[in-house]
């Protein structure tokens, strides 16, 4: 495996004293409190000149979505037919509004968007569908606003954020404006070489990859090849109409491959595609919280935050 920089090295450590290496084999309740504690103890202050409000949208089966809007306070030069739609990673199991608070209102500030930010479900007390029927329901009430989206998700929230893609593509060139998918997961079941590679990486390892997947459906595997696009990206019957993709992996992270098969299916099917591999570099999965602790993250982030500009004009 890759030697960690000092920089990132500090930032594993700070995290494991938070959360174990085989946290998943402990109960959701506790991985949550070992997670949120993590948050807490790395976050940054909410961005200057960014406010938030908290709400609700209405979902499938009456069930309302809390979601946190992160509002320009000075909104002379925002364009408020647009925003960033975020989904927040944590294996399905863990994160909420308050995990990745402080990541949204920097992405906001730096891009120059609101951002909104959803509160899915989770497993293992709420299974699949739930997830991204919740988060459909949050695309589809800014749909329906006219309003023109940049999805972006870290991790399990860039699987999500794909599926999402895959849902709703025929809104790709009036209103779905592009997706950036952070370290996500795009498939499963394949041998990728980072897979072996990066095993037994930092923050993430196969064996934590082995646990989440299956928490959606209850841990039975053998209806997970059957579940079509909702549930896994690379489920797709069909790549072509995708909206326009930036991919951000990280090197030393199992999940690192999955965005090269996804960009390449995306090339076979005309869909603009950028893999930003090397920006990774010396990167492990969940950096995003690094930004203020590592240059390598911070440039990466900072290219995040361009390709959602970009996305966005």
């Amino acid at each position: 495996m890759t030697p960690l920089d000092e920089q990132i090295q500090a930032f594993v450590d700070q995290s494991l004293g938070h959360d174990p290496v085989d946290a998943t084999r402990a109960s959701a309740h506790e991985q949550r409190q070992w997670y949120n504690a993590k948050c807490k103890d790395i976050a940054a202050p909410l961005a200057d000149g960014i406010q938030v409000q908290d709400d609700t949208i209405l979902g499938f089966c009456g069930h309302r979505v809390p979601v946190r809007h992160y509002l320009h306070k000075d909104r002379t030069n925002i364009d408020q037919a647009k925003q960033i739609v975020f989904f927040h990673g944590g294996g399905f199991v863990v994160g909420n509004l308050d995990s990745h608070h402080d990541i949204c209102g920097q992405l906001a500030k730096d891009t120059g968007f609101d951002l909104v930010s959803v509160d899915y479900r989770l497993a293992p007390e709420f299974q699949y569908p739930d997830d991204i029927n919740d988060c459909l329901a949050v695309v589809d009430n800014l749909l329906k606003k006219g309003q023109k989206l940049v999805l972006v998700g870290d991790s399990a929230g860039g699987t999500l954020s794909a599926c999402v893609a895959n849902a709703r593509k025929r809104y790709v060139g009036t209103q779905l404006l592009g997706q950036v998918l952070i370290y996500p997961s795009l498939t499963f079941g394949v041998d990728t070489p980072s897979m072996t590679e990066h095993a037994f990486a930092p923050l993430l390892s196969k064996e934590d990859m082995d646990y989440y997947l299956p928490v959606r459906v209850g841990g039975d595997l053998s209806i997970m090849a059957s579940l079509g696009g909702n549930f896994m990206p690379m489920q797709t019957l069909s790549y072509s109409g995708l909206p326009v993709t930036h991919l951000f992996p990280a090197e030393i992270d199992p999940l690192r491959d999955d965005c090269e098969l996804y960009a390449h299916a995306l090339q076979a099917a005309n869909v603009a595609v950028t893999n930003h591999v090397a920006l990774g570099q010396g990167l492990v999965h969940g950096h995003l919280r690094a930004r203020n602790m590592s240059d390598k993250a911070a440039a990466n982030f900072q290219a995040i935050c361009s390709a959602v500009r970009d996305l966005g004009k």
